[in-house]
């Protein structure tokens, strides 16, 4: 079976510098590094990766190769023991994937081998003369846009959500409103070498109510009350948030009068106080009336001289 071509393999052009040859290969082998990918094929990836780089990292087996192909390195690229300054394959075994490095005589600028400096996190230790555990890495937190109604923001709700294929029930509290971010500990994305996982954000959005509106922690809802309500008083059922109230109407109420229910309102994430209910009432007026309703406020108006303009 033919050998592929080490700069398709690395996707670089025949006339890529060494800088350029480096980052490619840097890219690669971290995405397809045996102790990290773990999907099919990522093995035999990072060998053909590897094999690339033997030839394209060494200026010697790169010239050999552009003028002779494979069978100029080493017949057919069998065999990694050059003695020409660089031969960092030969014996290869890593770390938990059943391979690992004997790093030969290729060495960073800081004279450590090659791959200690690229993949210290993965193998550990200091070109195979000292062992260390890989260090532990924190998952990514993730984000999540849910959108809930008015009534769940209220009264807290349990939702289920789909996050890195995996579904997650998760808790909303009470109060909370658009633009509040719940953080879920722990099911972000998972961890590398042990590491915990990140943490789950959702970035909540409520949706409007018909009828109530919300400032803050506080509730308003305006309600229509007939002229006889607001002039003689009365008791009228209005809805809650939490169920139907009961509000009390003096007599002579005027339009715009508001009532105030302490403590329905929204729960407040800092503290856990409650903000208030308040109900605004509004006189409807009917547009039809009667020669005798009419003679009948006249008679009103005439007994009960009032003017609410008086002094504006």
């Amino acid at each position: 079976m033919a050998k592929p071509d080490p700069y398709t393999v690395l996707g670089v052009s025949r006339g890529a510098g060494e800088e350029d040859i480096k980052r490619a290969f840097r890219k690669l082998a971290r995405q397809y590094h045996p102790d990290v990918n773990k999907s099919r094929g990522a093995e035999t990836r990072f060998k053909e990766i590897s094999e690339a780089y033997e030839i394209l990292g060494d200026p010697e087996k790169r010239r050999r190769y552009d003028m002779f192909g494979h069978e100029g390195v080493h017949g057919d690229f069998s065999g990694f023991g050059s003695s020409s300054a660089r031969d960092p394959f030969a014996g290869m075994r890593f770390g938990n994937s059943g391979f690992s490095f004997n790093y030969g005589n290729f060495t960073g600028a800081s004279g450590s081998g090659v791959f200690d400096d690229l993949f210290s996190e993965f193998l550990g230790g200091r070109s195979g003369r000292t062992r260390r555990r890989p260090t532990q890495m924190r998952g990514q937190d993730v984000e999540y846009d849910l959108t809930i109604d008015f009534e769940q923001a209220y009264g807290g709700v349990t939702a289920e959500v789909r996050v890195l294929d995996k579904r997650i029930e998760v808790h909303v509290p009470p109060g909370v409103d658009t633009g509040s971010r719940v953080r879920v500990s722990g099911q972000g994305a998972p961890g590398l070498h042990g590491g915990p996982p990140g943490d789950l954000y959702l970035n909540v959005s409520v949706t409007p109510h018909e009828y109530f509106r919300r400032e803050g922690a506080d509730i308003h809802l305006t309600v229509p009350i007939t002229f006889g309500e607001a002039v003689l008083g009365g008791t009228v059922e209005v809805p809650g948030p939490d169920g139907r109230l009961a509000l009390r109407i003096p007599p002579g109420t005027s339009s715009g009068t508001s009532f105030r229910f302490r403590g329905k309102g929204f729960p407040n994430l800092k503290d856990k106080t409650r903000g208030n209910f308040y109900v605004t009432v509004h006189v409807a007026v009917p547009e039809n009336i009667d020669s005798e309703s009419r003679r009948l406020v006249t008679e009103f108006e005439r007994r009960n001289p009032f003017n609410p303009r008086k002094g504006r």
